[in-house]
């Protein structure tokens, strides 16, 4: 019945551990894996008997407590250094059983468990100090660069050495003096993990994080033999397996081999390789003749970065951990949707140790909202360099280095690159032109087809934003342009008793919906009857829309159905469209022909005023000019829809203040 248990809870934990497998499931993974050790949390409590309850209660109120504490503390900047810092606790745990189990003079051990012990508690302690000093450079509380000391090579096989000789003294040590050879034990591991660990630094840190995921897991292991406990032993075995399938994945991105991450060759100083690095890698031949030379080389570099962005049809961002320091993320997925609603094709390019840990920049983007089939891993993305008209540097650098490839005896040299170099044009929003964390100086910025947009990255991308906002506003007819809308629209608002709010697929790119929703509560709290009519195609998918309006908490009843919205319109005095077009085209009506003929649509033109909202005045997904956008009655605000919403909601604010 026992070994029926466990194996049901290491079962609980492979499944959410499979659930890892698709980044969509992988929250629900993390709470079936999390449940899985609640389990067997309980199950060793049960077996065991608890001997002072006062002790276990307040030894899980602190943890608890502290753990909560961390998890609401720790931005995802610091995510990294935490990991690590929770490994090295891991490291500590496992130490202290195994010394606890191995000093007991209650019983004796048998030999397999006093070796499991012995190994318990090395793997562990040398766990704990190695991630300290990871955590440490991943926090810059240290040099994140490599730290060699003198004789280090020497250092560390002397140290090995002395494990195996103290480990196997021990032994044969009596049992009133055992406990000062597991000291000393414990002194030459710790002192093992820091030597190994200090001398890592630069694009080797993900290796050593998935590499001390690995041995945290094996000393639990360890630890489990030597007490008996098989979940235990399962589980961070479990742990174990997965941090060295991680490590040699970060090896292969890397070109490393492990032996030489743990103990490198002796590499010559970069002082030098700036130099040689910046006459590699010049731009493809292809980049000149993209744009007139001329007409690029006389203007300024942001806005020749304008330029060529309206003009790329397909693009490529890169993001690295510069993005994650400046916390740009949100932006720049905010700036690829821009691009991608003006009919550009964009991917993110993901370097498998971009960041400081594995996944870092998987992360941050599906945190800021992208859609997991946008990210590219490097193998894929590299062949369409070559065909790209933009490449888009976020804060990376390392990983995108051309001297990696041509520059000999570098921390980077062999390291698979993505080839950002080849693309047509490059921009990097960099904070400036210094070497990235391997030290080494990158001729990439120096490249005829570059242009770096110094500075904080969310600063600089949010002004990209801006200035595509303020062009395609500038693309409006001339009766449009000569005057801003907003006031008629604020007016036209003002006097409505009846509004219908008209979502669309733009409103989901521009994340609007909760911008829009406020607005409509605002006009609620004036007066207004504020609903939504929801078409059954609006988006790309049944109930798109329904769920978006959901997340922003609108009531059920003030959602509408087009049969029952429609004859509605002629009495309505605003009908405001949100990044809607085909929905509410009157050519599906008036014209014969088209994709849309025949198209049931909600009646917008019917009413008194319609306020569009809307990127621009260009077709839909059809491709079906709509004559809304030149009626009398139609007022446009154009450009982002969210910045639209707030400019609204502003003027109402301000309004009532």
């Amino acid at each position: 019945m026992t070994l029926t248990i466990d194996f049901s809870v290491i079962l609980i934990l492979i499944a959410g551990i499979w659930q890892f497998r698709a980044p969509r499931r992988a929250k629900t993974g993390n709470l079936t894996a999390a449940f899985a050790l609640m389990c067997a949390f309980f199950l060793v409590l049960y077996r065991n008997g608890i001997l002072d309850a006062g002790v276990v209660i307040l030894s899980l109120l602190g943890g608890a407590i502290a753990g909560y504490a961390v998890a609401r503390a720790v931005s995802m900047i610091q995510i990294p250094a935490m990991v690590a810092f929770q490994h090295g606790a891991g490291g500590v745990a496992a130490f202290l059983v195994s010394l606890v189990e191995l000093t007991r003079s209650s019983h004796a051990l048998e030999p397999v468990s006093e070796i499991s012990g012995l190994l318990g508690m090395t793997i562990g302690a040398l766990t704990f100090s190695g991630s300290m000093v990871a955590s440490a450079k991943l926090s810059n509380r240290m040099r994140q660069t490599q730290q060699i000391l003198p004789g280090h090579q020497m250092l560390l096989w002397w140290n090995i050495g002395g494990l195996f000789f103290v480990g196997g003294l021990s032994f044969y040590i009596t049992s009133e003096l055992v406990w000062v050879v597991y000291l000393i034990q414990i002194l030459l591991s710790v002192l093992f993990g820091i030597l190994f660990s200090v001398r890592i630094g630069g694009a080797d840190m993900p290796v050593l994080i998935s590499f001390l995921n690995a041995t945290a897991g094996l000393a639990a292991s360890f630890c489990g033999m030597v007490i008996g406990n098989q979940l235990l032993i399962a589980f961070g075995a479990t742990v174990a397996a997965s941090g060295s399938i991680l490590t040699h994945v970060m090896c292969k991105a890397m070109n490393r081999n492990l032996f030489r991450v743990f103990f490198p060759k002796t590499v010559k100083k970069n002082g030098a390789v700036g130099k040689k690095a910046s006459t590699v890698a010049s731009p493809p031949p292809h980049a000149a003749n993209h744009s007139d030379p001329e007409e690029i080389n006389a203007q300024e570099p942001f806005t020749k970065a304008i330029n060529i962005i309206k003009q790329a049809h397909s693009i490529i961002i890169v993001p690295g951990y510069g993005m994650a320091l400046a916390k740009a993320q949100t932006e720049v997925v905010e700036l690829a949707n821009r691009l991608i609603a003006g009919g550009s094709t964009v991917q993110y390019a993901i370097h498998p140790v971009a960041g400081r840990m594995p996944g870092h920049m998987n992360v941050l983007l599906a945190e800021a909202g992208v859609d997991y089939d946008m990210l590219v891993e490097m193998e894929a993305i590299n062949p369409e360099f070559q065909s790209t008209d933009l490449v888009l540097v976020v804060g990376a650098c390392d990983v995108v280095n051309p001297a990696a490839i041509d520059v000999e005896g570098t921390p980077i040299s062999g390291m698979p690159i993505l080839m950002a170099h080849e693309a047509k044009h490059v921009v990097c929003c960099n904070f400036d032109e210094k070497p990235g964390y391997s030290g080494v100086e990158n001729p990439l910025y120096s490249n005829g087809n570059t242009i770096l947009l110094a500075g904080d990255a969310k600063k600089t991308v949010q002004r990209l934003l801006d200035a595509l906002t303020e062009k395609q506003s500038g693309e409006m007819p001339a009766d449009k342009t000569d005057q801003d809308s907003t006031p008629d629209a604020v007016q036209a608002l003002s006097r409505a008793k009846r509004i219908v709010i008209i979502p669309g697929y733009g409103m989901a790119l521009a994340k609007a919906q909760f911008d829009i929703v406020e607005l409509g509560n605002i006009l609620q709290q004036k007066g207004a009857q504020v609903d939504y009519a929801i078409h059954p195609v609006a988006g790309r998918m049944p109930g798109h829309m329904n769920v978006l309006l959901a997340e922003a908490d609108v009531d059920y009843e003030n959602l509408i159905e087009m049969e029952e919205a429609n004859p509605g319109f002629a009495e309505t005095d605003v009908a405001m469209v949100v990044g809607a077009c085909d929905v509410v085209n009157p050519a599906a009506i008036k014209q014969n022909g088209t994709p849309i003929s025949g198209m049931p649509i909600l009646m917008a033109h019917e009413a008194r005023t319609v306020i569009v909202c809307n990127m621009d005045k260009k077709p839909g997904y059809s491709g079906v000019e709509n004559p809304l956008y030149d009626n009398e009655n139609t007022i446009m605000l154009l450009g982002d829809a969210r910045l639209t919403a707030k400019k609204l909601i502003e003027t109402f604010q301000a309004e009532g203040g």
